[in-house]
């Protein structure tokens, strides 16, 4: 397991033994079953988690439907990200919805790290900046994409198809169970 998180720091930077030994020895493996939550509203988030194996989503319940937001694949933070950040009990769900491995790096851990190493500040930077723009990329797509143009981007990742309820990807488009099996029928014609 400790070799995707070496795997996906080096995706953001070059790293030195030294930072990795650090990091190896405050990271801990950890399991989440499918339907158990990572984090749940309210909680304030205190790890930062990097999944290793299955999928994670991230959701919220405004009234009495469920609205899917994000979902965690490999090789992917897990962690809710706002919380982690402010400090303040979180909005979101983290539910695994498959049997999953992630590491977990605890906050404390990972801001004495932040003030310690410029590498791993360069790997933080580069973590934000990437989340914020698939933030905005999200945003813009419900702001100006129908519902088939972000279904036709979606399934570009067979990742989406493969570990993704239908249920949670309707949520996560914006539409129902029924609309998105009719654009699916629609779109395999």
């Amino acid at each position: 397991m400790i070799e995707h998180f070496k795997k996906f720091i080096s995706d953001y930077t070059d790293t030195s033994d030294g930072l990795l030994e650090e990091i190896f020895r405050v990271t801990k493996p950890k399991r989440a079953k499918r339907g158990e939550y990572l984090l749940r509203a309210g909680e304030t988030c205190r790890q930062f988690a990097l999944i290793t194996s299955g999928c994670t989503r991230l959701f919220y319940i405004p009234v009495e439907k469920e609205v899917t937001v994000w979902f965690g694949f490999p090789d992917n933070v897990g962690s809710e990200i706002q919380s982690f950040i402010s400090g303040e009990p979180s909005k979101f769900y983290v539910e695994a919805i498959e049997d999953t491995q992630y590491l977990s790096i605890s906050k404390v851990a990972f801001e004495r790290l932040l003030s310690e190493s410029p590498e791993w500040q360069i790997v933080v930077r580069k973590i934000w900046e990437e989340t914020i723009v698939n933030i905005i990329d999200r945003l813009t797509a419900f702001q100006f994409q129908t519902a088939e143009q972000r279904y036709l981007e979606l399934i570009q990742d067979p990742d989406y198809l493969q570990m993704i309820p239908q249920k949670y990807l309707a949520s996560y488009l914006g539409i129902t169970p029924t609309s998105l099996s009719r654009l699916r029928k629609k779109i395999s014609l």
